[in-house]
């Protein structure tokens, strides 16, 4: 049987208070502007697909507006509208680009394609499914509390040839 001292047990204890420490006040690598917005587009797209109207708009700024002139109230109006009427099951992000403008904004474009079926793929989509396709471009900002929220959008319906 092995015994510790008193000493020795105490020294290790500071060892790992002392790594916890450095662990807990390591500076994390925050991600860049373009892996922010993609991983925000991911995120709302995926609670749009569960019909988590609420999730979706965590991700859309108070300030937003459309070049139409819509602002957020509408947005969550027209969304929750879409979800009553169970129109679109699977939605598809398809080439989704991210430009920084600067450390706190980055400009989007992704084709965002709604279809009726529990297809896994696009193309599979495509074949047994009635589905809309729309080309969305916008802005992402950091605001204050550090989340990136969407501030301005504008979009337009997709032409069949335009989807693949």
């Amino acid at each position: 049987m092995v015994t510790l001292s008193r000493s020795r047990v105490v020294g290790v204890a500071l060892a790992l208070v002392a790594a916890g420490a450095v662990l807990y006040f390591w500076p994390r690598h925050e991600p860049g502007v373009p892996e922010a917005v993609t991983r925000q587009v991911i995120t709302m797209t995926r609670a749009a697909e569960a019909k988590d109207i609420s999730k979706v708009m965590e991700g859309v700024s108070e300030r937003f507006k459309t070049d139409g002139g819509m602002d957020s109230r509408q947005v969550r109006g027209i969304l929750t509208g879409q979800v009553l009427r169970g129109q679109w099951v699977r939605i598809f992000t398809t080439n989704l680009e991210v430009h920084e403008v600067s450390p706190t904004q980055g400009d989007f474009q992704a084709r965002f394609i709604f279809g009726r079926s529990q297809a896994e793929s696009v193309k599979d989509l495509a074949a047994d499914s009635v589905l809309n396709a729309y080309l969305i471009e916008g802005t992402f900002e950091k605001e204050a509390d550090g989340e990136w929220r969407v501030v301005r959008a504008k979009y337009r319906p997709l032409e069949a040839t335009e989807l693949l």
